[in-house]
């Protein structure tokens, strides 16, 4: 969760991207008008996805991160049904503000929210700074909180890093995952509770735990296959872990993350009968390509995959393939470069690369409004897809001589590239919104190079 915020455009950077209107309106990465999405929370029924979220202003008071929420069908329309949970007005209680937690309803059709409590104010009030807490609601539309039902850390855990539940429905009863940290082994852990009745929960110990990070935010655990997959977050970049059981032992894969540095905060839900991970890509102030990224956004969806080796993957929402269905252009690939004009800005570019020892492709962008000219490279000699403003990559191992599918998603400011179902990167590209493209190609084929549009 983001500590609290200092205003600084506030309103002057609404509109930046996204839809921001109360009916099912059509964007691929919602965020509510004069707002931002920060850590987003799924919870899937047989009608839809109710995305919960903390809502960022970047005017934010003493109490900040109240929980809003987006219901989607398809991932393709979305409905804002606001505010869902309120923060504290009384700065001595604990929830001040809101960080991240779960959702889940219960056999009797009772909806259940578990959320961090965060106070700024601890030292002066005598609280933790962080706790778990638990709400409920008949209708998942408005949550009613429960303050006899706080947890704090358990003794040898820092009471100033305690968050993030995940609670999850097993055979036995019912398991909560929270992010913590263990102080005098300077250790980040994710612990775990078991309850029969969502309200009286028994700390068992830790889940896993790890010296490679200071902490591991937003836990979540799922099967896909024969597999267990625990992922998670910290400074800005999705983890994840293997294992062959729910309680480990968790194996970290060559390549353990999705995306680079600007999608944050994801956790998965299955929908049907696929598994999604959903998180948000941050933007940045004053909308300068070459800043750093600034916490909070719009939602970002990808459709996960299980490789044949057991690692996951990351590929673009089979569901955006009818949603961009028009064809608008189509190119030759027999040059090294091929000029994409001015792109729509909303649209698919697609294609099919191959690469040699070595090789490279590259989307270049140039702005002559700006002058700004960046560009975002698959590179095959260093193994990563990079954007070039900002320094932001990803590793990726594209196998020479093997075809993969290429697929670029833009919307507005949003640029996001798909490596064959394998790794994905997405970025916040102001320059690109009414720039000249192009695609450039050196030790590599592309072929069956389309742009598709609404």
């Amino acid at each position: 969760m983001k500590k609290k915020s200092i205003a600084l455009l506030g309103l002057m950077m609404c509109l930046v991207s996204g839809c921001a209107d109360k009916k099912m309106d059509e964007c691929l990465f919602p965020r509510a008008e004069e707002s931002y999405v920060g850590d987003v929370m799924a919870l899937s029924s047989d009608d839809g996805v109710y995305l919960n979220y903390l809502y960022e202003t970047d005017n934010n008071g003493v109490g900040y991160h109240p929980l809003h929420q987006f219901y989607t069908k398809d991932f393709l329309k979305f409905r804002d049904n606001g505010e869902t949970l309120k923060f504290a007005e009384n700065s001595e209680l604990q929830d001040l503000a809101i960080g991240t937690g779960s959702f889940i309803k219960d056999d009797s059709g009772k909806y259940h929210c578990f959320y961090t409590g965060h106070n700024d104010y601890y030292d002066v009030y005598g609280l933790d700074k962080e706790c778990v807490m638990h709400a409920t609601s008949k209708d998942n539309k408005k949550y009613e909180k429960n303050y006899e039902e706080i947890i704090h850390a358990p003794n040898g855990y820092s009471t100033t890093d305690f968050r993030d539940p995940q609670v999850y429905h097993t055979d036995d009863g019912y398991i909560m995952l929270v992010g913590a940290r263990k102080e005098a082994e300077q250790e980040s852990a994710i612990i775990y509770y078991e309850s029969q009745d969502l309200s009286n929960w028994t700390f068992k110990g830790d889940f896993y735990t790890s010296k490679e990070l200071y902490f591991m935010e937003c836990p979540d655990v799922f099967k896909l296959g024969e597999k267990y997959y625990l992922v998670f977050s910290w400074n800005n970049v999705v983890y994840y872990r293997m294992a062959d059981s729910f309680f480990g032992p968790w194996e970290k894969p060559e390549i353990d993350t999705f995306d680079g540095n600007g999608f944050y905060a994801a956790k998965t839900c299955e929908y049907k009968d696929k598994r999604y991970l959903i998180g948000f890509l941050d933007r940045k102030k004053r909308e300068n390509d070459s800043l750093g990224y600034t916490w909070a956004g719009s939602v970002l969806v990808y459709e996960l995959r299980q490789l044949q080796d057991g690692t996951l993957g990351v590929c673009m929402p089979e569901q955006y393939n009818g949603y961009f269905d028009k064809e608008l252009k189509s190119l030759s690939a027999e040059d090294e470069s091929m000029d994409l004009g001015k792109v729509p800005e909303t649209c698919h570019l697609s294609f099919e690369l191959t690469m040699q020892e070595g090789g490279a492709c590259s989307l270049d962008f140039s702005n002559p409004d700006s002058g700004e000219e960046y560009k975002i490279s698959i590179d095959n000699e260093k193994d990563i897809i990079s954007y070039n403003a900002f320094p932001n990559f990803q590793p990726v191992k594209l196998e020479t001589g093997e075809k993969y599918q290429i697929d670029v998603v833009i919307e507005k400011d949003i640029v996001v590239v798909y490596a064959g179902g394998v790794k994905a990167l997405s970025n916040r590209i102001y320059s690109a919104v009414g720039g000249d493209w192009k695609l450039n190609i050196q030790g590599a084929e592309a072929k069956n190079v389309k742009i598709y549009g609404k």
